[in-house]
C-alpha cells in the first residue's frame, strides 16, 4: 500500500497501564488521509484490547490505494512489521477472498458475516493471531501479536462490533 502518513507518536494509559487501544485516537492522522485516497469503508472497533503489555508508546502508520487500505500499530517507530514490535494491523481488501486455512469460514460473526480465524502459532518466532472477514464484498484482515485470553470470541466481538458501527 502507498503510505500516506508519517510516523505518529501516542501515548496511551492513565495511572500507568492500560488493557485497551483507542485505535479512533491512534489512528486520527491516518484515517483523513485514508479517506481521501479509497472509497473502501474502514471498519474499526472503537479499542483494541491488549494480552499483558502496558506503558509503552504506540506509533501509528497507514496507506491506501483505491482497491484498499492498511493500518498498523508498532511499538517501535519504523518497525515495518519486524516481530519485536508490531502491535497490530487492521487491512482491507475490495474483493478479496477468504484465506483457505480450511475448506470453508470457520467462523460466523454475529452480523451473519464468514470469518477465519486462526490463533498464534509459534515456530521460530511468533505469528500473531489473525482474523479475515468478508463483509460488502471488502476482505478485512486484523492481526493482534498480544491479544487477550479467549482470543478467538473476542476477535469475532470486536469484528462484529465494527461492522455494526459502520465506516470510521
Amino acid at each position: 500500500m502507498k503510505l500516506v502518513a508519517a510516523w505518529m507518536v501516542v501515548l496511551f494509559g492513565a495511572g500507568g497501564s492500560f488493557t485497551s487501544i483507542d485505535l479512533l485516537r491512534a489512528f486520527r492522522v491516518q484515517l483523513p488521509k485514508i479517506h481521501r485516497a479509497t472509497s473502501v469503508p474502514v471498519l474499526l472497533p472503537r479499542t483494541m484490547p491488549l494480552g499483558g503489555r502496558e506503558n509503552f508508546r504506540v506509533y501509528a502508520t497507514g496507506g491506501a490505494t483505491r482497491k484498499g487500505w492498511d493500518l498498523e500499530l508498532a511499538a517501535a517507530p519504523r518497525c515495518g512489521a519486524a516481530t519485536a514490535c508490531f502491535i497490530a494491523s487492521f487491512v482491507a481488501e475490495r474483493g478479496g477472498k477468504l484465506p483457505r486455512l480450511s475448506r470453508r469460514a470457520n467462523l460466523r460473526l454475529a452480523t451473519g458475516d464468514p470469518a477465519v480465524f486462526h490463533g498464534i502459532s509459534c515456530g521460530a518466532s511468533c505469528a500473531p493471531a489473525s482474523l479475515w472477514f468478508r463483509h460488502g464484498g471488502v476482505l478485512y484482515e486484523w492481526q493482534f501479536k498480544d491479544p487477550p485470553k479467549n482470543t478467538r470470541k473476542v476477535m469475532a466481538r470486536f469484528a462484529a462490533a465494527a461492522i455494526r458501527a459502520g465506516a470510521r
